[in-house]
């Protein structure tokens, strides 16, 4: 039987359902993607097996690309069945599977007599599909592991040739494909590599020298401070003077390391107006090579060098003389004044500082002369 409260008409809410709904928990939208998201995770890791280009995983080899009809065909049991896949392939140039093949020798068999060889071919599979850094760094790495079983000076030269593409502007890339950015201090560092695991092989001077001109690059590139570009210049410096006392016994190198150094000194005393001690490195540096290598050719270039510094001297030294002298301090200005003709005796600046001088000395016996004649 129907009870009073049995036919009894529901309300707007319960009718509406929004009171049953206003008491359940709130979702988070980002939870609602949660589960497709794993599914389609999944459903991606998964399905490469069966697809007809596989990624497949291998450990010490990584991640590779390969087609359904190639998966592990290149792959051999033994290092030098291997090597000869790579080989082939390099005939071909094919350097994917160069690549493939002798990454798994150098992980699988490092001690055989077949590693260095995969080392090289490995190093050369990233410089022909263009990843020159990585090609660098795989270079090293024979120069390192296998220091016995390859031509040094041959992997050097490469390295240079690598390192000489990014002193003249290639960027480096990112993810080994996009090329992003240009880097003297990165090129500088690539240098040092080469001289580190060689520093008296033939190839060593070079890379020398090359360091100190990555440096002077980048501190004429973009700075925050000049003080930075100061330092950065120190650095070009010091390379040029480690190649000067390394290889004192090449007059090539050593006198091109001089006239460099005191060329850097020269650019950095620019950005420097008021350090005379810079100007006065630069000098040094020209003036030592004029001394020890007098036969050498940038002689000429460096006594003109030499003479425009001091004449930049001559000038400053005449424009604080003229300061002092507006304010009558007849002292300060006869020292400065002295100094600026010594420099450059026969320029414009020296001839009015000769002249200024014999003014300023007259005036000061006149005015002693005063003095004394005062009762």
């Amino acid at each position: 039987m129907w009870t009073k409260s049995d036919l009894r008409c529901p309300s707007v809410k319960e009718k509406s359902g929004w009171s049953t709904m206003a008491n359940w928990p709130s979702v988070n939208p980002m939870q609602r993607w949660i589960s497709p998201l794993l599914l389609v995770a999944v459903v991606f890791l998964v399905w490469p097996n069966n697809s007809p280009a596989p990624i497949i995983y291998r450990p010490g080899e990584g991640w590779s690309y390969e087609s359904r009809d190639s998966v592990g065909k290149w792959r051999r049991d033994r290092a030098k069945s291997q090597l000869e896949v790579a080989k082939e392939a390099a005939s071909k140039e094919d350097w994917k599977i160069v690549y493939k093949a002798t990454r798994r020798i150098v992980h699988e068999w490092p001690l055989s007599d077949y590693a260095p060889q995969a080392q090289l071919l490995l190093a050369e599979s990233f410089e022909k599909r263009g990843n020159d850094e990585r090609a660098f760094k795989e270079y090293q790495n024979l120069l390192t592991l296998y220091p016995q079983n390859v031509d040094y000076e041959d992997i050097q030269r490469r390295q240079i040739a690598i390192a000489d593409r990014f002193l003249n502007g290639q960027r480096f890339k990112l993810w080994g494909r996009i090329p992003l950015f240009r880097s003297m201090r990165k090129t500088a560092g690539l240098y040092r590599d080469v001289v580190s695991l060689g520093a008296h092989s033939k190839e060593a001077p070079s890379a020398q020298m090359k360091i100190g001109s990555a440096w002077e690059k980048h501190a004429q590139g973009f700075h925050f401070s000049e003080n930075e570009r100061h330092k950065t210049y120190g650095r070009a410096v010091q390379a040029y003077k480690t190649a000067f006392e390394r290889y004192k016994e090449s007059e090539e190198i050593a006198s091109t390391a001089l006239f460099a150094a005191g060329m850097a000194y020269q650019n950095q005393s620019l950005d420097a107006e008021y350090d005379q001690a810079v100007t006065i490195k630069s000098i040094d540096a020209y003036s030592d090579l004029i001394t020890l290598y007098p036969e050498n050719q940038n002689i000429p270039d460096a006594k003109k060098r030499i003479d425009d510094m001091k004449l930049e001297q001559a000038r400053g030294n005449f424009n604080i003389a003229r300061y002092y002298e507006k304010r009558k301090k007849w002292r300060g200005a006869e020292i400065y004044y002295d100094q600026a003709y010594r420099l450059a005796p026969d320029s414009e600046y020296g001839e009015k500082s000769k002249q200024r001088l014999a003014e300023i000395k007259d005036l000061l016996e006149r005015s002693l002369d005063t003095k004394d004649a005062a009762p």
